[in-house]
Order: structure tokens, then sequence, then C-alpha cells
């Protein structure tokens, strides 16, 4: 697996930590992971892609490496102002934006704003307006969520109950990833806990028919978080876009079956001509 740059950039007076892989010159694809989450989930995904894209991966605000927000600001607008800057500041134009639950609805509601900017998306298993239990699960998350972890097993059971048909490797890797070390020996997850707490009412349905570039929607095909009639909805209301289930999969499709997510990705970008065929 090759091995990312790690940067920092500042923007909104925070310090925003991204990961890139490939080459300066490729086509930039932009990854966004969602809630709790962090740029590093999305190491093996951006390694088998970086010999066609120049992938960066962002440690949204709270997140992974990046600062925290004090007080507080997580709304969608906060995120999105992040994004938007962090593109102009790297001076990336014709992106591909992939987003995961949170982060497919920054990326979604970036694209409706400058779609022309954009050249394809692909939003991974969340509704554009989550339903109350969404952010109700988040809530009580917040307030259950241990403050440390005896091991880092212990953060892999935890992690399995939400992705239940990945590998044990694959959720150590993403363990270690979302974890720091204290000194008494205990690990700590890397994101504010407060992320939980302030998860924004989201409703997106009104800006779908705005993104005009080429639309994937992936939904895991035993997702609670995105129902199929909603995804099928979405799907009828983004003009140019297509809809796939990806079989043995719940909420975080990329780990739980990512070999076929890689591949759904693949497919679309090669179909909608945002990449060579390959030979």
């Amino acid at each position: 697996m090759d091995q990312p740059r790690s940067h920092y950039i500042s923007i909104n007076n925070l310090l925003l930590h991204y990961l890139e892989w490939g080459e300066d010159h490729s086509q930039p694809m932009i990854l966004l992971h969602g809630t709790g989450d962090n740029a590093h989930m999305w190491d093996h995904f951006a390694s088998a892609m970086s010999n066609r894209f120049r992938i960066l991966a962002l440690d949204q605000r709270g997140h992974g490496n990046s600062d925290w927000a004090i007080p507080p600001a997580y709304s969608c607008d906060d995120y999105v102002s992040d994004l938007t800057r962090f593109i102009a500041g790297l001076q990336l134009t014709g992106v591909i934006l992939l987003g995961h639950s949170m982060g497919a609805l920054h990326a979604s509601k970036y694209t409706s704003l400058v779609p022309d900017d954009v050249l394809g998306l692909i939003h991974v298993d969340i509704e554009a307006c989550p339903p109350l239990w969404n952010k109700e699960y988040l809530h009580d998350l917040f307030v259950k969520l241990p403050a440390f972890y005896n091991s880092i097993e212990d953060f892999v059971d935890h992690l399995h109950t939400t992705s239940p048909y990945a590998k044990k490797e694959m959720l150590r890797y993403l363990a270690f990833h979302a974890l720091n070390r204290k000194q008494n020996g205990k690990w700590e997850v890397k994101f504010d806990k407060e992320v939980l707490n302030h998860f924004d009412d989201y409703d997106l349905r009104g800006d779908l028919a705005g993104i005009k570039c080429p639309t994937l929607i992936i939904r895991g095909e035993e997702s609670r978080v995105m129902r199929r009639k909603i995804a099928q909805e979405m799907n009828s209301s983004i003009p140019n876009s297509r809809l796939v289930e990806i079989p043995k999969s719940t909420h975080p499709v990329h780990s739980d079956n990512p070999a076929k997510f890689q591949q759904v990705v693949w497919d679309f970008l090669t179909d909608s001509h945002l990449i060579a065929s390959q030979e």
C-alpha cells in the first residue's frame, strides 16, 4: 500500500490536516470522511486510485489531526466553508468529490453551490435529509462514548458492531489511526466529541436538482442510515445520477466491502469519462 504525504493548511483560523497520494498534475479527487472518522479511513482506497488521480483526503475540522473548533462550530456551513477554502487554497480545478456519510452531505452541498467546478460526485450512504433518529443516535453516543479505551482491541470491538462484514485486520488498521495513546497507557479517540453533540439539521433535498455533474449514489445493501426508497428518490432528483447498492455492507461500505466499493467507483469514473478505460 502506498504511503500518503502528510500536510497542513490554515483555513478559517484552524490548522487542518490532509493526506495526499499521486502526482500534482493528476486529476484531483477529494475524499471526505464521516462523523468521528478521519482521513486515514481512505488509505486503502486512495492507494489503489493514486496511479490515476491526485488524491487529497481531508481531516475535517474536529477530526483526526486537524484543530478542534473552540467554541464548537460544526455546522454544514462551517464544513463547506472549509472545503471551499481548501480547494481555493490548493488552486484545484475540475475536482471529483467523494464523501461518506456526513462528508457526503458536505460534498453534495458544495457541488450544488458551484456545479461548474465539480466534474464528478460520489455520495456514499446517507440521506439528503437524515431522519431525527440519526441525530438522536449521535447525541446518545456523545453521552455514552467512553473517554478512554483500555486497548486498541476494545475499540476494534466497537467498530465491529457498526461494520460487521469488515475484516478484523482492516478494523485494527482503522482503529490504530483513530486513537491517541495517553500517558496512562489508555487510548483516546482522535476527534472532538462535540461533533456528535452538534450534528447539524441537514436538509439538502432542495439542493439536489442543482447538482449537474455525473453523480454516483452508493448505498450499503444492509444500511439503516440510507433507506432504499430514499436513495431511489435522491437518484430521481439528481439529473445525471446512478444508484448502486453494494452487497454484504452496512453504513461503512468502504470497510465492509472495500473491493466492491473500489470497483463500483472505478466503473462509474470510467463510464462517466472521468478516467480512461483500464486496458
